[in-house]
């Protein structure tokens, strides 16, 4: 009785016109490497602003902003502006002024008189019940670069099993994108 794993074996070993790489390795290999390509490409491009322009970059770990920006995107803040205060709708990084020590992704709500930011996240239904105060500000969202930060947000949130199936994910690509274009069966 021939299995189905023994029909793919057998198809990626069948004898393909004199010296020409199999289909099929050739069709796996392509897609592994691009999709490892574009993974790299979106890595460098969250760390280039950071290390050219001096901007800061985290991955967001709530969904407060949705659908704006998930968790596990990368953000791409540039430095606050001195003189002069973010404006209503922009997306800011600060200090959370409930929680100290944390950082707070939202938009602006609303500029009050003294300069203190009233923020909401997007998802929320009500805006944040403490204002933050100017000096706290950190940042001004630019740029947002989807799912790249997914494996630290999992790490952080310590989730093992989405954390392994990405892993085992990662590996399977890799081993993919090693593999030769030719079977051994056609060097000899």
């Amino acid at each position: 009785m021939t299995l189905p794993s023994d029909l793919a074996t057998g198809a990626l070993r069948r004898p393909t016109a004199k010296g020409a790489p199999h289909p099929v390795r050739v069709v796996t290999s392509v897609i592994s490497r691009t999709v490892l390509g574009s993974m790299a490409g979106l890595l460098v491009w969250t760390h280039v602003p950071v290390v050219v322009l001096g901007w800061t970059a985290g991955v967001v770990q709530s969904g407060s902003m949705r659908p704006a920006i998930a968790p596990g995107d990368v953000v791409l803040y540039q430095p606050p502006p001195r003189d002069r205060t973010p404006a209503v709708g922009q997306i800011v990084l600060a200090e959370d002024p409930t929680r100290p020590g944390r950082l707070l992704t939202h938009r602006v709500h609303q500029v009050l008189p003294n300069n203190d930011l009233i923020t909401k996240g997007d998802a929320n239904s009500t805006p944040d019940s403490a204002p933050v105060r100017p000096a706290a500000l950190k940042g001004v969202a630019r740029l947002r670069v989807p799912w790249i930060g997914l494996p630290v947000q999992l790490w952080r949130a310590k989730q093992p099993v989405p954390e392994a199936i990405m892993l085992l994910g990662l590996t399977i690509l890799l081993a993919l994108a090693a593999l030769p274009l030719h079977s051994r069966s056609q060097h000899k």
